[in-house]
């Protein structure tokens, strides 16, 4: 089981991507700024899923890599902005449950 400080570093990646994703979600920003967002959240979410598997939870693992696989820059998903917005909220919500489950695993 991962102690406090080594389930520490998710949170934080969390964080970043759940700001980043509210201000994509809340009003129309530069390409570039979307374009981070993509590297930023591809990243943070292929990180989660390594995480998720480590600590043996399969079904985040599975939510984690589709969420890598929507936000990844190389390939980006052709969904107009109302559809993005959509996936940056559940994404927010994702990031969310998992912290809260995740803390609660390293509780006991």
């Amino acid at each position: 089981m991962k102690t406090k400080s080594t389930i520490l570093l998710p949170y934080i990646a969390w964080l970043i991507a759940a700001v980043m994703l509210v201000f994509a979600a809340a009003e129309k920003q530069s390409d570039s700024f979307y374009t981070m967002l993509r590297w930023v959240c591809c990243a943070v979410f292929a990180y989660s899923a390594v995480t998720s598997f480590q600590m043996k939870r399969m079904l985040w693992l599975w939510i984690f890599a589709v969420l890598a696989a929507l936000f990844n820059p190389i390939f980006p998903a052709p969904l107009d902005r109302i559809q993005w917005i959509m996936a940056d909220w559940f994404s927010i919500g994702a990031m969310v449950i998992a912290a809260l489950i995740f803390r609660k695993g390293v509780r006991t």
